[in-house]
């Protein structure tokens, strides 16, 4: 009886560790969601490796808050793809795709960053993934949003959105917060430049909230 006890004690072990090293996917945290955008920040520990998990095909934006190493990506039935590091203040925007795959991460080194899934009218989607390099400040614009990377001076207000008629998301040191249409221009009140990126919202959202 000790002896079988000890044979279920081990096999109960070894799959709790099973379990662990399959875990699903980083921490993805909600941060928040609305009619317009689905915002959620993930992050991945290093040498991580997650479940299989699934992607609908929306249309997102990443902004990378920390830089991050490289990342494995396998899809069932075929071969792995990697994703190449990224730097803190990289943007992303895709046009989305139905994804069902596992993520490891490669390099050891734990990263961030921020999906911003838009729930709004998928107007003039890119054929190929919009791509900004941190100090890249060339703007990205379509019938849907409008992506863009602005200073704010020191004591002063941020420059002012091109759609102030429009809801924004704003990614601002790391932090995520939504703007309402209308709403006066962010203020830096510290002593030292701040950078953003703030994605406004142009296309209304898809589904009626009637």
């Amino acid at each position: 009886m000790r002896t079988s006890l000890t044979r279920l004690q081990l096999l109960i072990s070894v799959f709790s560790l099973y379990g662990m090293a399959q875990d699903s996917s980083s921490d993805a945290v909600l941060e928040f969601e609305n009619p317009w955008v689905r915002v959620v920040r993930v992050r991945y520990s290093a040498h991580q490796k997650t479940g299989m998990h699934d992607h609908p095909s929306t249309p997102t934006v990443y902004v990378y808050t920390t830089d991050g190493g490289r990342l494995e990506i396998g899809h069932e039935g075929e071969k792995p793809v990697i994703r190449p590091p990224v730097k803190a203040g990289g943007i992303r925007f895709q046009r989305g795709v139905a994804e069902r795959h596992v993520v490891q991460e490669l390099d050891g080194v734990s990263s961030e960053y921020v999906r911003i899934e838009l729930k709004t009218q998928p107007v003039d989607l890119p054929e190929q993934d919009v791509r900004r390099a941190p100090g890249d400040f060339n703007p990205y614009e379509s019938g849907m949003i409008r992506i863009e990377r602005v200073v704010c001076p020191v004591q002063a207000s941020c420059p002012a959105s091109e759609h102030p008629e429009r809801p924004a998301v704003l990614v601002e040191n790391g932090k995520v917060r939504w703007i309402e249409p209308g709403s006066a221009p962010t203020a830096n009140r510290s002593e030292r430049p701040l950078e953003l990126v703030r994605v406004e919202l142009k296309s209304n959202p898809a589904k009626s909230q009637n």
